[in-house]
């Protein structure tokens, strides 16, 4: 503990990263109000103090778990629909997953137009009420790659030799660390 920020030896809050917010929570009872990874450590903003080797529960916000992962599985299926609407071109230029809202940039040759984004949603809403598998598996890169080529690296590259792969079957692959729902 130092400065307000708790490292921890495992923790099950998720840090900002690949453009999805925080979890945040209670580490005895203490509000956690950040969660960030520096230097391949994941450290907790706790408003409150700690000593070392102390023992500790955590207790996250699930609320807002269920809301950030809602919006991060609400972005593979739309970048995965508008591969299905637009072609194969179409590659993700960024993100951002919030409690409020999520976004998704996506690279295309053109402005897309009010129709085509009704038939996105339109397409997006139907994958939604299929109620599809998110399956979530680590895999090792070679497999992967091998298996799915590099389109599996939409939100940027993932380091290590072994990459967690979140596939919405027929839809979207992707090496992905966020946090998702388990249907779509």
């Amino acid at each position: 503990y130092q400065n307000g920020w708790l490292a921890l030896k495992s923790t099950a809050f998720y840090p900002n990263s690949g453009g999805q917010d925080h979890d945040k929570g209670q580490i005895n009872g203490k509000e956690v109000i950040e969660v960030k990874k520096k230097d391949g450590v994941i450290l907790h903003k706790v408003k409150g103090d700690f000593e070392e080797g102390q023992k500790i529960e955590g207790e996250i916000d699930w609320e807002r778990r269920e809301q950030l992962m809602q919006h991060h599985t609400a972005t593979h299926i739309i970048n995965g629909v508008a591969k299905e609407i637009f072609g194969s071109h179409i590659w993700q230029a960024g993100a951002r997953k919030t409690t409020d809202k999520s976004r998704l940039d996506v690279t295309h040759y053109k402005n897309i137009t009010k129709e085509e984004m009704e038939e996105i949603e339109k397409r997006a809403n139907e994958i939604i009420e299929k109620d599809l598998p998110v399956k979530k598996r680590e895999e090792s890169r070679e497999n992967a790659e091998e298996k799915y080529g590099f389109r599996i690296y939409q939100g940027g590259a993932v380091p290590g030799k072994t990459i967690r792969i979140v596939e919405i079957e027929g839809l979207d692959v992707e090496a992905c660390g966020g946090t998702h729902c388990d249907f779509t």
